[in-house]
């Protein structure tokens, strides 16, 4: 007899164990919500003390009965205000691209998936914090509120906020923060989120002058530049595109332009594609002083959007393909991008590089020749200048890469803190 019960008993007991089981996780998978009495419910408070105080002196029971129904709205307030935040969730939708100093759209969406009970008065609390990988650069937050009127039962309500960073890097989301002090505003309740997300602003795109290919012209190929000129000229074109800052007004199609409402260019069928090497040297003196320090700050991040624009529009104006090399704490090469796909990755790594005192171009320079054995036209865009052994080729490869012969055949180098780059290139205010 024992041992026919035993096996029903124990399946019961197997049963029971795992239905408490998963009542645990779902009790303790849930966000806690936490409960603060607020400036009036301390008022409140203190009136149901002083109510009791004199119901005991007094010894009057009308007094005892006014004070439990105060209690209970205490009751009531924390139930109701506790209630409406659990199970509530909030999620976030970004733009694809966000680019330092414009402005961007963040959309947060509240969702109740309760089934009969509503949120009402919810204010959802928002703060980014700037985050870089390097500790010394100071953090600064921007936080934003909104408030959700109303919630109902399995519903989505969404509302939008614009948002400008300042400076190009990494952020970091410290998370949501529900709150709402509904019916009675006695007590607040507030519900944390806490979230461990990152969001990558990249450079802002600044603008070119008309004269930018200057900078990847060869000496000895203006007659060829020339042809290609003449042949543009006489109309050899395959195609209309958008007028972008930069291009020449002889290349406008006017009667499109007048079908259109709108500036279109014509669009040259390239002889041949072209690829342009572009080097970005960031050297962080090693200074003290904050005004100095401010100073480089400003100029790095003049040369990092000037790259960022040269990327920018090479790809986006289909003239070829660009690899860039960066010479910052992690040395990395993006080689022959071409594509606007390739060119948003190059871009988040632009968001992020940052100099060091400790220079790596020797490094920097052996990683771009190995993707490329030889270089016809090297430009070079530097927070300092042309270091004394780059103006011999070969004493430039010996001290750097410790080869008798350079891997490039002809130099450009621009120091970002000279003149010279007012010429090619106008930051975004």
């Amino acid at each position: 007899m024992r041992s026919l019960l035993s096996v029903p008993l124990t399946k019961l007991r197997e049963f029971a164990n795992r239905w408490l089981g998963s009542y645990r996780v779902f009790r303790y998978s849930n966000n806690p919500v936490y409960t603060r009495l607020t400036r009036e419910g301390w008022q409140f408070c203190f009136m149901i003390a002083f109510i009791l105080l004199g119901a005991a002196l007094r010894n009057a029971n009308l007094m005892v009965i006014l004070a439990g129904s105060l209690i209970g709205m205490m009751w009531v307030q924390w139930r109701v205000c506790t209630r409406t935040l659990s199970t509530l969730s909030v999620s976030r939708r970004l733009p694809r691209t966000i680019q330092a100093r414009r402005a961007f759209e963040i959309e947060l969406n509240l969702k109740n998936p309760k089934s009969w009970l509503g949120a009402w008065l919810v204010l959802v609390q928002d703060r980014l914090v700037y985050a870089p990988l390097q500790k010394s650069i100071r953090s600064a937050s921007q936080s934003i509120q909104l408030l959700y009127l109303s919630i109902p039962p399995k519903t989505v309500r969404s509302q939008r906020y614009q948002c400008i960073a300042q400076r190009r890097g990494r952020y970091q989301w410290l998370g949501l923060e529900l709150t709402t002090r509904f019916p009675l505003g006695l007590m607040r309740a507030f519900l944390p989120q806490k979230s461990s997300m990152y969001l990558i602003v990249q450079p802002a795109l600044g603008k070119l002058s008309p004269n930018w290919n200057e900078l990847f012209r060869k000496r000895d190929s203006g007659n060829r530049q020339r042809q290609v000129r003449a042949m543009s000229d006489e109309g050899d074109f395959f195609g209309l595109r958008a007028y972008r800052s930069g291009d020449s007004k002889r290349w406008i199609h006017w009667r499109s332009s007048a079908r259109r409402d709108e500036l279109v260019v014509k669009q040259f069928q390239q002889p041949e594609n072209q690829e342009l090497v572009i080097l970005l040297d960031l050297y962080e003196p090693n200074v003290s002083d904050e005004n100095a320090r401010k100073e480089y700050e400003v100029y790095e991040d003049t040369a990092v959007e000037f790259v960022a624009t040269l990327v920018h529009h090479i790809t986006s104006s289909n003239i070829g393909s660009v690899t860039v090399a960066i010479s910052d704490s992690t040395p990395t090469v993006a080689s022959r991008v071409s594509a606007k796909s390739q060119a948003y990755y190059l871009q988040e790594r632009l968001a992020t590089a940052h100099g060091r005192p400790v220079s790596v171009l020797g490094e920097t320079l052996a990683l771009l020749e190995r993707e490329h054995r030889t270089v016809d036209h090297l430009l070079v865009i530097s927070t300092r200048s042309m270091p004394e052994h780059f103006g011999d080729a070969k004493k430039a490869s010996q001290a750097t890469l410790g080869t008798a012969h350079a891997f490039w055949r002809s130099i450009r180098w621009i120091d970002i803190r000279a003149s010279e780059t007012s010429r090619y290139f106008t930051p975004t205010p």
